[in-house]
């Protein structure tokens, strides 16, 4: 907060907040009325987030009255502490800290967004009712500080010009991340309510961007390529069919089903275990990884799906596996091989090194689930762990 006159000692701070919460609370308003678009966190994430940002608030505001309270005593300007950095720490921290972990708790998007028009109403304000009396009242020497001094924003050249560049980076990089994932993204923190339901701590009926294929359209599929699951998948002794009840009948064909996330996705074979050869049976629909054991058998039955791909990627089965960490201990995970269906429960997940995820023999029938971790990179790989259901 600037130093303000005898005669309007809160400057422009009771319409400004007036104005931010009247912004807030329409934006707030309006994502009800819509459904969204909701933050798609828990509330436990988003309580823990807005805790740190309060912090994170109430430390710049304490910074900022101490500051005054030392320097300005005697009614002397005050340029020393936060106010060294920009002319309206505590209106910036409202603005660019508060309003924020309030869309967060809130878990509004909107409440977020609104945070543009936030500022360009504070910004009126203060130029309007501040600025001039400021001027008019310390002179000279509030006219070289607005100079050298950003109204909201710190001058990070001005303070480390490593600082500065390293923030600029960061900036190109996050811009550039969200734009080569922005499909993934979207579906991973994006959520509308549906009749009135909060939906946003669960995965959402309908949410995912790649469609299921109908039975007809995935037989067409399947007839245009001459590889069927035994070409690739011969029939292995070592690995017979478990001992388990009954697979129930499925008329659908090779699919995997994941009611939580809304998954019901065509089950593929790559022609090999290159890269090239992953990539082109991944943008089918989620693999059945070489050398795995078949469903039913007795092994593991390793599958594979993108969590993301970049734009250029003509696939509808880029982000099949992006939701994967969601599921939890005791979801079902079905596969349906020659109409048959196996259901699997979830017993766990973790993430690993590429170099640590391998096909383990076993007596067991096991289900592992695959994809890169985290979102938009290959740095490391999500494994979800499942058993046939007996």
């Amino acid at each position: 907060m600037e130093q303000k006159s005898t005669n309007n000692f809160l400057g422009c701070l009771p319409k400004a907040v007036f104005l931010n919460l009247l912004i807030g609370a329409a934006a707030l308003l309006l994502g009800i009325l819509l459904g969204g678009p909701k933050i798609y966190i828990s509330l436990t994430s988003a309580i823990i987030t807005f805790c740190f940002l309060l912090i994170l608030y109430i430390a710049i505001t304490w910074w900022s009255i101490w500051a005054l309270a030392k320097a300005g005593k005697n009614g002397t300007f005050v340029a020393t502490g936060p106010y060294a950095l920009t002319r309206n720490p505590m209106y910036a921290a409202i603005i660019f800290i508060l309003n924020p972990a309030l869309g967060i708790l809130f878990r509004s998007w909107l409440l977020i967004l609104a945070v543009l028009p936030i500022y360009f109403f504070w910004r009126i304000c203060v130029r309007n009712e501040e600025t001039n009396a400021l001027a008019t009242k310390f002179g000279q020497a509030y006219s070289d500080y607005m100079k050298t001094t950003p109204r909201f924003f710190p001058n990070l050249r001005k303070i480390n010009r490593i600082l500065f560049y390293g923030a600029a980076g960061i900036l190109i990089f996050l811009i550039s991340f969200i734009s080569l994932n922005s499909s993934a993204l979207y579906l991973r923190w994006v959520v509308w309510e549906t009749n009135g339901e909060i939906t946003y701590d669960k995965p959402v009926p309908n949410k995912a961007l790649f469609p299921s294929l109908s039975m007809s359209e995935t037989a067409d599929l399947s007839n245009q390529s001459a590889l069927t699951f035994e070409d690739v998948y011969p029939a292995n002794p070592s690995l017979p069919i478990a001992e388990t009840r009954a697979a129930s009948y499925n008329d659908s064909p090779d699919s995997i089903i994941i009611s939580r996330l809304d998954i019901h996705t065509p089950l593929v074979m790559a022609s090999g275990t290159t890269q090239g050869q992953l990539n082109e049976a991944l943008n089918q629909g989620a693999i059945l990884y070489p050398g795995s054991a078949l469903p039913g058998q007795a092994g593991e039955v390793v599958i594979s799906g993108h969590s993301s791909v970049f734009p250029w990627v003509k696939t509808q089965y880029g982000q099949v596996f992006t939701l994967l960490d969601k599921l939890q201990v005791g979801d079902t995970v079905s596969l349906v091989y020659n109409h048959r269906q196996y259901d699997y429960q979830i017993t766990g997940q973790e993430v690993l090194n590429p170099n640590q995820v391998k096909i383990f023999e076993t007596d067991q029938p096991l289900l592992k689930m695959i994809t890169c971790w985290p979102i938009g990179t290959s740095a490391k790989r999500l494994v979800v762990y499942g058993e046939l259901i007996k």
